[in-house]
């Protein structure tokens, strides 16, 4: 669910590129694109690419089976947290001792079992035993099945009080990239414009009550009585009416290890980056616009309610409201990014597209998260709602004018303390205060989720194949340029030869590079024989102990065959680092070359380049 967003905004688009070795890194397969700062990273672009290697993959040719693992009663001894997990202290200090009574009204149930080579992805269900009898009215699924010429998993929650997921059994490593095959979806939206189809109002079944008890919205939300001690039908219904709304999450980034299936106000505060569906129903939008969606290809907004209600949302979570009030919830700002902002993470709520399920399973979509060195990667591929096939692609820095992505460190040495703060409630019934919840020293690891991790809210089925983790490459170490002849437009002194900036040093003190104050600024190198080039390294004015101010602002790296005929495979623009890295799809050249655009980030009229690197890979 998504609540207000509201808050302070962007202002500008900065590249968030720190002083150090940063890598631009990015991915599509078989195309190279860029991603360094925030904003989209369309199919189409020239830039930064990762050599990735396949570390797991699973097609469920071999079918998902639970062996023996039984449903085990939860008694919340090891909450994830003491916040909003599902015995959370929060429910208690807003709605009081009758929240106890509604909350122990039912014993919650799950289930765990090992899916994939060495097991590692983990199955993790939750479903409700209402009677307290041993007996789960309801359970959910995830099983195999033959689709397409090939398997799938089926992850089927019948009743919107279960829940279904894949995670990682294992914390992610620090660089990586998460992708699968989405080859049906039914958790809500229309069918052939209508909300109600298949006996189901947006994809709930239309039998009894369907609310979100016990966790419902904070007391003070419009639209209900907030009074805990409400029969369950009068709690917020999840089907139709103002609070009506279905959903999925295609991939989402937790903060924290072994994610399960919780309540959806629990999620609202541990979720780093995700991609997901939100659909509302007609009830909840009511007389007013219900969002907005992106046409990627006018780049032009249309209402929410005139679409299909099959969104997909590619957003980040912010800072918290640290103090949300009586009757408030504890939940993160939410960033949205679409093409229509030029990818840039805005505090409203809109969509990057719109799937068309019922196109599927004869076509699919695929999601992808990355994890780079300088922030997140979030990636929908598929035939999209007014749009046709396309790739929307999408780099957040993990911080950009001072609003970072939550909780993005997954080392102590990523974060330096600066957003730390107090969770504070102080509501009808207690107040707590939960302090450091992002104190230096901290570090959260990585997890993915797949699938439905609400059990108050969603309801449906879907169905999925090629779940495939990557991490990167290693990098090859012969430096193709070293000690190769270099030419330059000019020089600024004798000893600033373009020689020094292949000769293997940058620290040699101020005279240990190129540098020119031409009124054209470029750097060549000859590599004297055609060679497979991948991967450049630049050091700059601050690796050679020079202000860091002097590094070289906008570049462009190029290669050529003949020296005459250049092509560009990275472009950089608004660069503040000592040393970056460019890794792109291989070419063959014998030529490379450093053409400055704005050497500086001052006044300054230099271009400084202490060492030009180039690898194959």
């Amino acid at each position: 669910m998504h609540r207000n967003i509201g808050g302070l905004r962007r202002r500008t688009v900065v590249a968030a590129l720190t002083a150090g070795v940063v890598a631009l890194t990015s991915f599509v397969p078989g195309v190279a694109v860029a991603a360094p700062a925030d904003g989209p990273a369309p199919a189409g672009d020239v830039g930064a690419q990762v050599a990735w290697n396949l570390l797991y993959s699973e097609d469920f040719s071999t079918p998902v089976n639970p062996g023996n693992a039984p449903w085990v009663r939860e008694t919340y001894a090891n909450p994830f947290d003491t916040i909003m997990d599902d015995s959370g202290q929060w429910y208690r200090n807003d709605y009081g001792p009758d929240w106890n009574t509604a909350f122990n009204s039912f014993n919650t149930y799950r289930k765990e079992f090992p899916v994939g080579q060495n097991g590692w992805l983990t199955a993790s269900l939750s479903a409700r035993d209402w009677d307290k009898n041993g007996v789960i009215e309801a359970p959910p699924s995830i099983t195999t099945q033959a689709q397409g010429g090939g398997n799938v998993a089926v992850l089927n929650v019948p009743d919107h009080t279960g829940g279904a997921i894949f995670r990682p059994t294992n914390k992610l490593p620090s660089q990586y990239r998460i992708e699968y095959k989405l080859k049906t979806i039914d958790f809500g939206g229309k069918r052939n414009g209508s909300i109600e189809y298949g006996g189901r109002v947006n994809g709930y079944s239309t039998s009894g009550c369907k609310t979100q008890h016990p966790w419902g919205e904070g007391s003070n939300s419009p639209g209900w009585s907030g009074d805990a001690s409400a029969p369950y039908c009068e709690w917020q219904d999840v089907r139709s009416g103002p609070y009506g709304y279905n959903g999925f999450h295609f991939l989402s980034i937790v903060d924290f290890a072994n994610p399960a299936p919780r309540n959806n106000h629990f999620w609202h505060y541990r979720r780093k980056v995700l991609m997901d569906s939100f659909s509302q129903h007609p009830d909840r939008v009511g007389s007013g616009t219900g969002g907005r969606v992106c046409n990627s290809n006018t780049n032009q907004y249309y209402n929410y309610r005139d679409g299909n209600f099959n969104t997909v949302n590619m957003w980040i979570s912010g800072l918290p409201n640290w103090n949300p009030g009586p009757g408030g919830l504890a939940g993160n700002s939410q960033w949205f990014m679409t093409n229509c902002s030029g990818g840039v993470a805005e505090q409203q709520l809109s969509s990057a597209a719109e799937l068309q399920p019922e196109l599927m399973p004869n076509e699919f979509y695929t999601f992808a998260i990355e994890r780079d060195a300088t922030g997140y990667v979030l990636e929908a591929s598929g035939n999209f709602a007014r749009v046709g096939q396309k790739t929307i692609r999408f780099h957040r820095p993990f911080i950009v004018n001072n609003a970072p992505i939550w909780h993005y460190n997954t080392e102590p040495g990523e974060y330096d303390g600066r957003f730390n703060n107090n969770l504070v409630q102080n509501d009808n019934n207690g107040s707590t205060t939960w302090a450091n919840q992002w104190p230096a020293g901290s570090a959260y690891p990585d997890y993915f989720v797949i699938g439905d991790l609400y059990t108050n809210v969603y309801e449906g089925s879907a169905s999925l194949t090629d779940i495939r983790l990557y991490t990167p490459a290693p990098p090859t170490t012969t430096n193709l340029a070293l000690s190769k002849p270099a030419t330059a437009d000019s020089q600024c002194a004798t000893a600033e030869a373009p020689a020094k900036a292949v000769n293997g040093s940058w620290t040699g003190g101020n005279s240990d590079k190129w540098c020119s104050l031409g009124t054209s600024k470029w750097l060549r190198v000859d590599l004297q024989s055609n060679q497979q080039v991948g991967r450049f390294v630049v050091r700059h004015s601050g690796a050679g102990g020079e202000k860091p101010a002097w590094n070289t602002r906008d570049f462009d790296l190029q290669t050529s065959t003949n020296g005459t005929t250049w092509s560009t495979v990275a472009s950089v623009r608004g660069n503040t680092a000592d040393v970056t890295t460019h890794t792109f799809t291989p070419v063959t050249a014998r030529y490379v070359r450093v053409n400055v655009l704005t050497p500086t980030s001052d006044s300054d009229r230099a271009a400084r380049i202490f060492e030009l690197e180039a690898y194959a890979s």
